[in-house]
């Protein structure tokens, strides 16, 4: 489980955690991020006994920090949508609106008196709210957009200004990214996203033309972080690096690390909008932050300018930058060639199996396979080297930039002897 809190916390909430799965998670490793990412991310939630949860993710490292467990709602939920941190509109199946006022803490999750009804005719299947004062929803296949005026509406006074922005939207989830930023995915496994103008006119972009059809519910916080929870009730997050191009290229894959391998039972979810900021980065870790101490990445490598990083097979290995991938074989074994975007090449040998296509263009932290000890090998380690024009140039300062979190030097300004630090 990736939750980071003191002893006596963790064990009273995991007491209550088990009753709904969220206590019987693997460990996974963590990834580094393609980016460097602040703020919260605070998702809502609803079990299917009607039940409200709380869960908080640092959105850096895709860790559970928290997850809580609130009273009965009363009623079944059907749609939901968070407008801010202490308030989250919810319908039940007859199409009655509620506004629920949330209490909560580092140890519970209460309401502030029970839901308040403000609305009927609120058939639709799914909500979401922009944090910019429009609400979204779908019903039959039609978005639908509101005004919001308050941040506690009372009803129709508070939520009006119906327009319809158009049909044909069959989608198997409906999230928000942003001012008038609407994400989706599909059965057939799209990932799409919509932008609506002030008109209520729309356009849309396509940013995954396969695989994402696992995810029954998709959230975002903002800043290009996409939280994503399958029918098996795993959750796992994606970074676009950047959200504005509309492209899904430069996705940063994190399936190697979810947030959760399991345990997400809850029948919704929704994030508090536009919560978590990123700055783009052009460089990633090669490896999980904890796999060897910072201590191990100044050793020089026995003959030349390159590292060899001892690592126990299986541990997984990240895409250090941008760039398009090659194999290499020979004494490298299973190894891994990146033609970086920024003019230089990097090499990672040895591998016990590859995880991306040849060919393909990798983002900074995307996963790439798995170490192990192939080829020329006499033990497991990850053989990991930068070229420039065929020179050789050190990679352990780069290294021991990307592990404390700090912009590295240039590749070409990095010394081609002397290795070690």
């Amino acid at each position: 489980m990736k939750v980071r809190m003191s002893r006596p916390v963790l064990g009273a909430l995991l007491a209550g955690l088990m009753t709904i799965g969220l206590g019987s998670v693997t460990a996974a490793p963590a990834q580094a991020a393609t980016a460097s990412c602040t703020g919260s991310v605070s998702v809502y939630g609803a079990l299917a006994d009607g039940r409200l949860t709380y869960s908080q993710i640092e959105p850096s490292t895709g860790d559970r920090i928290k997850t809580l467990i609130g009273p009965d709602l009363g009623f079944t939920p059907k749609a939901m949508a968070t407008l801010n941190f202490n308030t989250v509109l919810v319908t039940d199946p007859g199409g009655v609106l509620y506004r629920v006022d949330i209490q909560t803490n580092n140890l519970s999750l209460g309401l502030i008196g029970p839901p308040v009804q403000i609305g009927t005719g609120w058939t639709h299947d799914k909500l979401v709210y922009d944090g910019h004062g429009h609400l979204y929803g779908t019903a039959g296949g039609v978005l639908l957009q509101y005004l919001v005026s308050q941040a506690k509406p009372a009803g129709s006074q508070h939520i009006g200004q119906r327009v319809e922005v158009g049909s044909g939207f069959v989608l198997k989830t409906l999230a928000s990214s942003g001012d008038d930023r609407l994400i989706a995915n599909t059965a057939d496994g799209r990932l799409l996203e919509y932008r609506i103008d002030g008109g209520g006119g729309w356009s849309s972009a396509q940013l995954a033309a396969s695989g994402w059809s696992a995810f029954d519910r998709l959230v975002s916080p903002g800043g290009g972080l996409y939280y994503g929870v399958t029918g098996a009730g795993g959750m796992y997050w994606y970074q676009d690096v950047d959200p504005d191009d509309r492209s899904g290229s430069d996705i940063a894959y994190h399936n190697d690390d979810p947030v959760d391998a399991s345990g997400w039972t809850q029948t919704l979810i929704s994030a508090q909008p536009e919560t978590a900021t990123c700055t783009s980065g052009n460089y990633a870790y090669v490896l999980p932050r904890g796999a060897v101490p910072r201590s191990e990445l100044d050793d020089p490598h026995h003959d030349y300018a390159a590292i060899d990083i001892q690592v126990p097979t299986g541990t997984p290995v990240h895409a250090v930058t941008r760039g398009t991938v090659s194999y290499i074989d020979g004494g490298f074994g299973n190894g891994i060639q990146i033609n970086g975007a920024d003019g230089a090449t990097y090499i990672y040998g040895h591998l016990s199996q590859r995880g991306v296509a040849a060919g393909s263009t990798v983002s900074p932290g995307q996963y790439l396979g798995e170490s192990g000890n192939t080829g020329q090998s006499t033990g497991p380690h990850l053989h990991f080297e930068i070229r420039i024009g065929g020179v050789k140039h050190c990679p352990q300062r780069m290294l021991l930039d990307l592990y404390d979190g700090v912009t590295p030097q240039a590749p070409g300004t990095l010394p081609t002897s002397g290795c070690s630090y």
